[in-house]
């Protein structure tokens, strides 16, 4: 099973992995610039260098990079459409040439691709929003060759936010001339949100999962509880076992057959200090066995 968490590359993007490595979780989600920051410079092989040696002799084997907070690829503005393209390029450029050194180096570790937030309806509307994005997706993946994967992360749905039904998500990928490298991260606490009742209707959720969106395409799953109620559309984490779905539910879905190759990534809150991470972790790993 693979189990990890978001950390932090402050320092170093280097400094993840050993984050990741003290932590004893063999899977790690990293932004390797800054979250609210514009992505537009390509990082430095010197880092990459440095990233792949840490990774030597570490217990991490799964990678999963995640997007600038910024990006909204429903935006009709052409300056702001443009850089929300660009970020991505930055990223998916660095996850390559991970993959790559990763791959020269000879080491038992996957880059999973770049998730990201697919974006808000705020110019245009639903169905130009929905072939906007996937018009984004397709120009950062004609910039970047490779055999890394864009990945769309669900949604709560709050506001205009796109990417609220795991059908939303599919006709996102559709629209996609290059979907050959269009995959998802799904987000529990948010398709909670957006209604999907993992706690009483677990095996609809995982059977529209598969019919839907298909297993073999969703890379990672943010594992979060939730601290607003089922079809809230609000997007806010609770610590494992502390919101809605509660212990229980993070059991089963953790312990889902159709899952069991797909990585598990926490976002939830107690990450934002060490001892609340180890302890948040910690807990994963007793709901996991």
């Amino acid at each position: 099973m693979y189990l990890g968490a978001h950390v932090s590359s402050s320092g170093g993007i280097e400094n993840s992995i050993k984050q990741g490595d003290g932590y004893e979780i063999n899977s790690i989600q990293i932004m390797p610039t800054a979250p609210m920051r514009w992505a537009t410079k390509n990082i430095e092989q010197s880092s990459i260098e440095k990233f792949v040696e840490q990774l030597k002799g570490s217990q991490v084997k799964k990678i999963l990079i995640h997007g600038i907070y910024l990006t909204n690829l429903a935006r009709e503005d052409k300056q702001l459409f443009h850089l929300g393209k660009m970020g991505l390029v930055v990223y998916l450029d660095f996850a390559n040439r991970v993959s790559q050194l990763i791959t020269k180096n000879s080491l038992d570790v996957d880059v999973l691709g770049v998730c990201f937030h697919p974006g808000s309806q705020k110019e245009l509307n639903y169905e130009d929003s929905l072939e906007r994005i996937s018009y984004g997706i397709d120009w950062v993946l004609n910039e970047v060759g490779g055999d890394q994967w864009l990945l769309v992360e669900s949604t709560a749905g709050s506001g205009m936010n796109m990417g609220r039904s795991f059908t939303e998500l599919s006709n996102i990928r559709d629209g996609c001339k290059e979907k050959d490298r269009v995959g998802y991260v799904l987000d529990t606490q948010h398709t909670y949100a957006a209604g999907y009742d993992w706690v009483n209707d677990i095996d609809s959720v995982v059977e529209e999962i598969g019919e839907t969106l298909k297993f073999e395409r969703i890379k990672s799953i943010h594992l979060n509880d939730s601290m607003t109620e089922l079809g809230s559309n609000k997007d806010r984490h609770a610590n494992l076992g502390k919101g809605k779905l509660g212990k229980d539910t993070i059991s089963n879905i953790l312990h889902r057959e159709e899952f069991k190759n797909i990585p598990f990534i926490l976002e939830t809150p107690s990450l934002s200090n060490p001892k609340g991470a180890l302890e948040e972790i910690s807990q994963l790993k007793e709901l996991a066995k």
